[in-house]
């Protein structure tokens, strides 16, 4: 899911890529494709037309890695143990002392390959900061049904009945399973098992959330969290995504360029609204067999400038009038400028593996077939089943998303990536969101030993436990270090200001690095407890 470095992009369509990280399926690749380069200190502008080189740079550090990829024999399903898979995972116990915790780095939603290179060896990552500081033994776990982590093959063909165990339920399971008999080679002394040693994870956007359940729910295997960005509110409607970029972009002073993008969607969707020209603007976006499209499909990709576009460096928030520019050149002007970036044609492509406004070859526009991508239909699946978090239109009159993303369209998208889904019983008429809140608590939950942190402008923070929205917990937030082991009712971490996904994980960006420390804090005083093998 997620580290933006074009926080203050010139545009307004950059600032909303650096408001935060879409959970959205058919964004998966795209989303993982920007942390890993944000990891690297790429350009994240270089990624969206010029992919190969974000591929090079992987190869790079793979090469310089000394981390060795293991398996552990997993069920996969807890329930009835009999038949296994081959979960990965990766260590790094060179700075471990005899004490010192083991760190868990979780990977959610994604390869944990690059993740493994990087947080285990890099000196800048606050994984290795942290084994230095408690001398621990760092561990990367890859998440089931991503990666290599297969209990069956994911692909087009993955029938529902086969994605039955890839649930939240069970994904908490695996580390508790691992954690009874972990053990090192290079140290055959050490009891590394939670029994005698504190199991630390930490984990930002879903991995986050996973920190913290895993603390709620396994309390004898995970000693204390660092929960950063995480959503732990299921929730269906997540339109407060799009207000939450609002908010972010009035706050910096770009509210000329919400009223820019407003103009533009309204238009568009007037356009799409009459049969006799939806055709013509959806071609002039995407050229020739664009028109075939949907409504939701075509304003669904075309929301890439929402999420990508410091190229369009000539509709400058820094020069436009303080109206934007709708209303002295007319909302028509602003979309032909949107639709004229020769970078919009190639970034849908290489993210949705199209062929669309092609000059000089035989043009393949469908914008309607499923991701095709392993990480994006298993996150589909989760996405669909249990979390929703579907990325509709804001409410008026902030509304900065097309009309036609609906509850109903992304719901439609559940339906064609998985069409065995409903007849087999195993896909929701509707994410279940209610049923997971009743299982974790939502963001009422209260395990002790947890660090939250969040972004005041992140789109997912209103669903967190540190959420102030009026509909939202609105609990109290406090940076006291709370008594080990001991729930309470106020939230022990810190909401950043000015700050969006995951940045207080970011050591780069000096409150991030602050942050870090706080969380730190606690759990140096947690491991000096004495009393860790009473812990609860």
């Amino acid at each position: 899911m997620r580290f933006l470095q074009n926080l203050l992009g010139c545009t307004a369509l950059a600032l909303l890529t650096g408001l935060g990280s879409a959970f959205g399926p058919r964004w998966a690749r795209y989303q993982n494709d920007l942390h890993l380069a944000a990891m690297l200190g790429m350009d994240a502008d270089s990624v969206l037309t010029n992919r190969s080189s974000l591929a090079s740079a992987i190869d790079s550090l793979a090469e310089t890695s000394a981390v060795v990829a293991e398996y552990a024999n997993i069920p996969i399903d807890h329930r009835n143990p009999g038949r296994m898979y081959r979960n990965r995972y990766w260590v790094n116990d060179e700075y471990y002392q005899p004490g010192g915790p083991v760190v868990i780095f979780d990977t959610g939603e994604t390869n944990g390959q690059a993740f493994a290179d990087y947080y285990l060896v890099d000196p800048t990552s606050y994984i290795v900061q942290l084994l230095r500081e408690f001398h621990g033994v760092g561990l990367v776990w890859e998440h089931r049904y991503y990666g290599e982590s297969l209990p069956y093959p994911v692909n087009g063909q993955t029938s529902a009945a086969q994605f039955q165990y890839l649930t939240l339920e069970q994904a908490l399971q695996d580390l508790p399973y691992f954690a009874r008999t972990f053990r090192r080679p290079r140290l055959p002394n050490a009891d590394l098992t939670p029994r005698s040693t504190p199991w630390i994870m930490v984990g930002g956007s879903y991995p986050g959330m996973r920190a913290a359940f895993s603390r709620l729910k396994y309390p004898d295997t995970i000693f204390a969290a660092f929960s950063s960005s995480a959503p732990a509110q299921a929730r269906i409607d997540m339109s407060v995504y799009y207000e939450q970029v609002y908010r972010g972009l009035v706050a910096y002073g770009y509210g000329n360029c919400t009223r820019d993008v407003n103009a533009a969607y309204r238009y568009i969707d007037a356009q799409l609204a009459n049969p006799s020209t939806a055709a013509q603007i959806k071609r002039q976006f995407l050229g020739p067999g664009a028109e075939q499209n949907s409504n939701g499909d075509f304003t669904a990709v075309c929301s890439i400038i929402g999420r990508h576009g410091r190229a369009l460096g000539q509709m400058a928030c820094g020069v436009a009038p303080a109206e934007g520019w709708a209303p002295s050149r007319g909302a028509r002007s602003v979309v032909d400028r949107w639709a004229a970036w020769p970078g919009l044609s190639r970034a849908i492509n290489s993210i949705f593996e199209t062929n669309c406004n092609c000059p000089e070859e035989t043009c393949s526009c469908d914008l309607s077939a499923p991701p095709a991508d392993p990480l994006a239909i298993s996150w589909s699946w989760q996405f669909c089943t249990q979390f929703g978090y579907f990325q509709y239109q804001n409410p008026r009159p902030h509304e900065i998303a097309s009309r036609y993303q609906t509850e109903a369209y992304i719901q439609d998208n559940c339906y064609r990536q998985f069409p065995d889904g409903m007849s087999s019983g195993h896909l929701p008429r509707r994410p279940r969101a209610d049923a997971t809140n009743n299982y974790t608590g939502g963001w009422n939950m209260r395990p002790s030993n947890v660090f939250h942190g969040a972004g005041q402008y992140d789109p997912w923070t209103p669903l967190t436990v540190l959420s102030q929205e009026p509909w939202g917990p609105r609990r109290r937030v406090t940076t006291q270090i709370p008594a080990c082991n001991q729930e309470q009712e106020a939230v022990f971490g810190v909401l950043l200001p000015n700050a969006e996904h995951v940045y207080d994980l970011q050591t780069s960006y000096q409150p991030g690095e602050a942050t870090v420390q706080k969380g730190a804090a606690p759990v140096a005083s947690l491991l000096r407890e004495e009393e860790f093998n009473g812990r609860s």
